[in-house]
């Protein structure tokens, strides 16, 4: 990471940077894993494959910067817009959460434990940490992790409108 990067926030599975000027937050895996979830481990192309179905689902900007080499091994670096929260209310009821998702088309899944939907979507790690509100009320999804099921194509994904 370019030494301009301050304030690293660890978190679970990655670390935050902002951006000195505000505007998108850069995270980094940590070195040599490429995450974890209710998928299992990730590779690191299984870890770019959701990054880029969340792109597509939620209509995130979530950018692949590159590969930090590391004196602990590589890290890679994406990059999303910075979402400023609810001054007040910024983390949302489950809920409302519910209600966000039956919006894009999807629901639970009790046998599975996931949110589903027709075009094969399934979604982990549904919670409220990984939900955010924002200034205007909406809720944006900031770390679910979804994956594809087989037999389904990413280009029949249901894309999110902008």
């Amino acid at each position: 990471m370019p030494p301009l990067f301050r304030g690293a926030t660890p978190g679970r599975e990655i670390t935050a940077y902002l951006h000195p000027f505000g505007s998108r937050v850069w995270k980094s895996t940590f070195p040599g894993q490429s995450g974890f979830g209710p998928f299992g481990f990730y590779t690191p192309a299984g870890y770019l494959r959701r990054l880029r179905l969340s792109n597509r689902i939620f209509g995130d900007d979530v950018q692949f910067e590159g590969i930090w080499r590391r004196p602990e091994g590589l890290s890679i670096v994406t990059s999303q817009p910075y979402i400023q929260p609810h001054p007040v209310r910024f983390i949302p009821t489950d809920a409302e959460i519910s209600s966000y998702l039956s919006v894009l088309g999807f629901s639970f899944d009790e046998s599975s434990s996931l949110w589903e939907r027709g075009d094969g979507v399934q979604l982990g790690d549904v919670h409220n940490r990984n939900f955010i509100r924002a200034p205007d009320e909406n809720i944006l999804a900031i770390d679910v992790q979804p994956r594809l099921r087989q037999g389904h194509e990413f280009e029949c994904v249901i894309a999110a409108a902008r």
